[in-house]
């Protein structure tokens, strides 16, 4: 199930007690919880954020330790960064970027990396992507070729023709082996 954004584990549980109630018929029932950006048609597959799950009352486990809201256990985890683990990543302020213009900053929930998308002070049209991993620590710093092609400006990051592109807030990327097709897809600032 999509979400609008990084709830809190007691915001998803409440959600997940309220499916339960409507599919009661049901013993064993999984919601994976997913952010902006991700879809089954993405080549890359779907990257949950969190999931909660409900088995069998007579199988019930160690691992399911959540009352829901109608007092059924269920296990829940996540899988991604929590909204106070967003919040800290999306911080990193690394001197490389002191003085640029800031297009977005992008947590991969899959990679475990926050990538921030700039254009330099003095040279407004290069864009340059940096990648941190959880410690802040950069990573990856790639200066992409910017090529418009069919009215898209693409960003080309390998020399294989792997893109992304940047629009309305979303960073999304292309794999050269079906460049139509979107890889993955990450919602800025989430």
């Amino acid at each position: 199930m999509q979400v609008y954004g990084r709830l809190t584990k007691p915001q998803l549980v409440a959600i997940a007690s309220k499916i339960k109630k409507d599919s009661s018929q049901y013993d064993n029932l999984q919601i994976d919880y997913l952010l902006p950006g991700n879809s089954y048609k993405n080549l890359g597959g779907i990257v949950v954020f969190a999931t909660a799950a409900y088995h069998d009352a007579r199988k019930v486990t160690a691992a399911d330790t959540v009352m829901d809201l109608h007092d059924n256990r269920l296990s829940f985890e996540f899988i991604g960064f929590t909204a106070q683990q967003a919040r800290h990543l999306l911080s990193f302020d690394p001197t490389d970027i002191n003085g640029k213009t800031i297009l977005g900053r992008f947590i991969d929930d899959n990679t475990k990396t926050v990538s921030i998308i700039y254009k330099d002070g003095s040279n407004q049209s290069q864009v340059y992507i940096l990648e941190l991993d959880t410690a802040g620590k950069i990573v990856s710093a790639t200066q992409p070729l910017m090529v418009m092609h069919n009215g898209i400006q693409k960003l080309v990051i390998s020399q294989k023709g792997d893109y992304c592109t940047l629009e309305n807030d979303m960073l999304t990327m292309y794999s050269s082996d079906d460049p139509d097709k979107p890889y993955r897809s990450i919602k800025a600032g989430m």
